[in-house]
């Protein structure tokens, strides 16, 4: 998405996974509005009906949500697809609540309430967005990671100059940490290198997102639960 500049998109789609636990058992689809209103902020991109369709249209080229044949009145329903956009025999790979799954093949994050609350989808560039999504995936299971911008685009497929400018934001704007190393190596000229290893702050930190996916999972839980009882009692007899 950085290399299209696909930034409403991205934000759309992190939207739509934030409010997907409870969206997902919904009666009836949200209107454009409520996504037009819950991402207009200042900074933001400006928002539009045109703008919103031409967001979930991208979204579905890329693999990313499913659109329904068929509108529910005037309204859509648009179903999330895995983040990776897989695609098996017959369409994308539809989306799947983490539930607290900690194995590398289930490795997810979550992003503070913060995100939102405070505006920060708002202040953040597409660069730093990116960026931001990076190192938390990254130090999900480990408290920092080391970044080179040499490697950037072996790794990650980002431009250097992106990956740059996205982590001078995020230290701009407070959410980022850099850790300095000098490391000792034959094949450099002054006998040393120096590694840069990144971790989030506040909020967006390691154990604060540990924490809050720990609470989410125990939710999901009971939302299960309950849906259980409530499809397994029987339907109380008239009088």
């Amino acid at each position: 998405m950085l290399s299209e500049r696909k930034h409403r998109p991205l934000l759309l789609y992190i939207m739509l996974l934030t409010c997907w636990p409870w969206l997902e058992d919904r009666r009836e689809p949200l209107p454009g509005g409520f996504w037009v209103r819950a991402l207009t902020a200042p900074g933001a991109p400006t928002w539009s009906p045109s703008t919103l369709s031409r967001s979930w249209g991208e979204l579905e080229e890329l693999g990313l949500i499913t659109k329904p044949e068929k509108r529910e009145g005037r309204l859509m329903r648009p179903t999330p697809r895995r983040e990776d956009g897989a695609v098996v025999e017959g369409g994308g790979v539809p989306y799947d609540a983490p539930g607290g799954r900690r194995d590398r093949c289930n490795t997810y994050f979550a992003l503070p309430d913060e995100f939102w609350t405070e505006e920060i989808f708002a202040k953040l560039s597409l660069p730093a967005l990116v960026m931001l999504l990076l190192v938390a995936k990254e130090t999900q299971s480990k408290p920092e990671v080391w970044l080179t911008y040499d490697r950037i685009e072996d790794w990650y497929g980002i431009k250097q100059k992106s990956a740059q400018n996205g982590l001078t934001d995020l230290r701009k704007a407070g959410l980022l940490h850099r850790r300095i190393e000098e490391v000792k190596t034959t094949f450099s000229a002054t006998g040393s290198t120096v590694h840069m290893w990144y971790s989030l702050k506040g909020p967006f930190g390691r154990e604060a997102r540990l924490a809050l996916q720990d609470r989410a999972a125990k939710e999901r839980k009971k939302r299960l639960k309950r849906a259980a009882r409530a499809k397994n009692t029987p339907p109380k007899e008239q009088p």
